[in-house]
């Protein structure tokens, strides 16, 4: 019975050892736990791809750009808040870590997300499965910091926020509304500041009062790709190669390793693509240049209705062309101005029109060709 407890406890102390190094080292030296495998967030992507919806009973695929705001909202069905935190190093790279204290004279980016979205599976070009992606829209608040001390619990923006306040640490503070458009929303966007106590309470309240615009009527959704996550065995899967090595010079495939050591005298079939880009932009449409110019002439084609005064008329236009191509020039915003106005400018000899040219000429006309503008000018001084 001594025996085993004596075992025992010489067990115990060989496992503490063990952890508080591990431990330690990972605390003192900065490293990221190799098996850490969480959401990373990205540079939001503007994401396109056909959903598949339930209609009348029936199961269909339906353009996400085509969606009306119901339909995008039954879409991105859940809803969270992530922290992410990534240390920087000299040369600029940043690696996440799963821990939440920080280091003496180090630098961090703190990304807060809340986010409504849907999480879509990812294949390759070899129908491989390489990931998850989180497609949705939603708010992102970035602390970059560097800190003056160890110790700080920089995962809770507050902590951050007294810390500041103390000297133990500086940066900036930045605010990103992703995929949510609102006249409303870019009014109470605060601008980029010092990070210290008041800005992140104010930070806070308007990420809270914008949270609450996105179910609103005027609110426009465009989902974007916000975070990614590689499947852990997508590296270690074998590809086909072409090999020219053959004596008789004739291709045959062999499979390789993914990420294995060494140079191989080989000619792949398709290059290696990393695959955290892969899963950030593989569904989006490359080369929209056709989708521009339509852009372009259902702009010109809404100008010439308001020219005619044919007020319904222009706002058909302006919707197809935000349906098509969203945050084309300033076609929301003038959308906004008609709609808001159809009832008198209904009157064509209402004086509202002459005020809408001016103020299309004043606010709305910076991508707008000359000739328009001199046209549009004209009718506001009639």
């Amino acid at each position: 019975m001594r025996i085993t407890y004596y075992s025992l406890l010489i067990l115990f102390f060989i496992l503490g050892c063990k952890t508080t190094e591990t431990t330690e080292t990972i605390f003192k030296e900065g490293k990221t736990f190799e098996n850490f495998r969480g959401f990373k967030p990205v540079d939001p992507t503007e994401f396109n791809d056909n959903i598949q919806l339930v209609s009348d009973g029936e199961l269909g695929m339906k353009d996400l750009r085509l969606l009306n705001s119901e339909e995008i909202l039954g879409f991105l069905n859940n809803e969270t808040v992530l922290v992410s935190i990534g240390q920087l190093s000299s040369e600029g790279r940043i690696s996440y870590i799963p821990f939440a204290i920080s280091q003496k004279n180090t630098s961090y980016k703190v990304t807060m997300d809340y986010m409504k979205y849907a999480t879509l599976g990812q294949e390759d070009n070899r129908n491989n499965f390489i990931g998850y992606k989180r497609v949705g829209v939603g708010l992102r608040l970035i602390s970059l910091i560097t800190t003056a001390e160890a110790g700080i619990n920089i995962s809770d923006l507050y902590s951050i926020g007294l810390a500041a306040k103390a000297g133990k640490l500086s940066g900036t503070l930045m605010i990103e509304i992703i995929g949510i458009k609102s006249k409303d929303v870019t009014t109470l966007l605060p601008l980029p500041s010092e990070i210290n106590q008041t800005t992140i309470q104010n930070a806070m309240q308007a990420l809270a009062t914008i949270k609450s615009k996105i179910y609103d009527e005027d609110t426009r959704l465009y989902p974007q790709v916000m975070a990614i996550k590689l499947d852990e065995n997508a590296r270690s899967r074998s590809i086909p190669v072409v090999s020219m090595n053959s004596e008789d010079d004739e291709p045959f495939v062999e499979m390789v390793q993914g990420q294995g050591p060494g140079s191989i005298d080989i000619l792949q079939a398709e290059e290696e693509v990393d695959k955290s880009i892969q899963l950030q932009f593989q569904n989006n449409k490359v080369g929209s240049s056709g989708v521009a110019q339509r852009a372009a002439q259902l702009e010109k084609q809404a100008l010439e209705s308001l020219m005619n005064k044919e007020v319904e008329e222009a706002i058909e236009y302006l919707r197809e062309c935000e349906i098509i191509y969203p945050q084309y020039h300033s076609v929301y915003e003038v959308l906004q101005l008609l709609k808001q106005n159809r009832r008198e400018l209904a009157e064509k000899n209402s004086p509202k029109w002459q005020e809408l040219y001016s103020e299309i000429l004043k606010n709305f006309s910076w991508r707008l060709p000359e000739s328009i503008r001199a046209e549009l000018k004209a009718l506001a001084d009639q």
